[in-house]
């Protein structure tokens, strides 16, 4: 017979832990929306750079289009980590 190490049961829910959870998903509901909001500005304004510019930062006019026409939620990070995805 083989015997396991048990994990301790959490205990009963308080009423302050529940809210704890809450405001934690909340701040990071929050961050996120912000993350996205971000993103959205970021790419808008790429669009709106000239040919010089893109130029400068070593993108052209087909790649930047390509990144603002992303979707917002497509940010490139991870989303429980926050850090870039590896493309492959």
């Amino acid at each position: 017979m083989q015997v396991h190490a048990s994990i301790p049961a959490r205990g009963p829910r308080t009423a302050a832990g529940l809210w704890l959870d809450v405001k934690a998903l909340a701040a990071t509901a929050l961050a996120r929306l912000l993350h996205w909001h971000d993103v959205a500005r970021q790419r808008r304004a790429l669009l709106a750079l000239d040919a010089r510019i893109l130029k400068d930062i070593g993108i052209s006019r087909a790649e930047a289009e390509r990144e603002a026409g992303r979707p917002f939620w497509r940010d490139g990070t991870d989303p429980e980590r926050g850090r870039p995805v590896r493309s492959t």
